[in-house]
């Protein structure tokens, strides 16, 4: 089971996007070529599984729930999972409930509504980024905050696990990115998010996608900060219409098997 955007929207506006340790703000400044970084990481209290720290003791349905999660910055989410004997269940549970009081109090009437609007610098994706290579679809994945897709109707029961299961892994990946900081392990990444795509293309279905840039509005922040939210879409290869970056007609569907064969993951 894996954390719902739902869930991970109440725990990042309940927190006013601030670790619950430092406090700090969560995003670093961004420059004139590139955007604000996101370092917030959604940490277990009780975590999942046996060998993880603090683990146990909290039904399975109930360990990804945004009660039993706490958001801090990667420094202190490593700090709380190395040194379990001090960070306990109880303290975090109450590190948590503090910060949380700490952002109801600010200000006069406490901190306003947090929404989501569209980023005015950022054009309305009018068409999807065909999806090939693994390597294409996880740098998009690692630097998103939420996640939206579509599949098509009429899907033998075959079809849709696959599709599903392709789904469900973009998800985990999305939830786990920032604990996989080796070279080797986004290189694994890569390459699983490659077979799928692989997979998906064999039996007829090609996975396409765009970035939906949003701005976190509200809240204690003075300033919106960034909300990338990646949309995919699964569509038969027959019946979709492919173009290049100048709109013109692309190589038929039955080309891409070769192409996609030709392309190392």
């Amino acid at each position: 089971m894996a954390i719902s955007e739902r869930t991970r929207k109440i725990l990042w506006i309940e927190a006013g996007g601030r670790c619950a340790i430092c406090r700090r703000q969560l995003l670093t400044a961004g420059t004139e070529t590139d955007d604000p970084s996101v370092f917030g990481e959604e940490a277990h209290i009780v975590g999942r599984g046996s060998n993880g720290p603090r683990s146990g003791g909290l039904a399975e349905h109930l360990v990804d729930s945004h009660e039993n999660l706490i958001l801090l910055c990667s420094e202190h989410h490593k700090q709380i999972d190395d040194q379990v004997n001090h960070f306990t269940v109880e303290r975090l549970r109450e590190i948590k409930k503090s910060h949380k009081g700490w952002i109801s109090s600010l200000g006069a009437s406490g901190p306003g509504p947090v929404k989501l609007v569209p980023d005015p610098s950022f054009a309305e994706p009018r068409t999807l980024k065909l999806f090939l290579r693994g390597k294409e679809l996880w740098s998009i994945i690692k630097d998103c905050q939420a996640f939206e897709y579509t599949i098509p109707d009429g899907l033998s029961e075959e079809e849709e696990d696959s599709i599903l299961g392709f789904l469900d892994l973009v998800r985990d990946y999305m939830d786990i990115s920032g604990d996989l900081h080796s070279i080797r392990e986004q290189r694994d990444a890569e390459k699983t998010i490659g077979n799928y795509l692989k997979d998906l293309l064999d039996q007829g279905f090609l996975v396409g996608g765009f970035l939906r840039r949003m701005l976190l509005a509200g809240g204690i922040s003075e300033e919106p900060w960034p909300w990338s939210i990646l949309r995919i879409e699964v569509q038969p290869a027959e019946l979709a219409q492919i173009v290049d970056a100048e709109g013109k007609p692309f190589n038929p569907p039955s080309d891409l098997k070769h192409a996609a064969d030709q392309k190392s993951d």
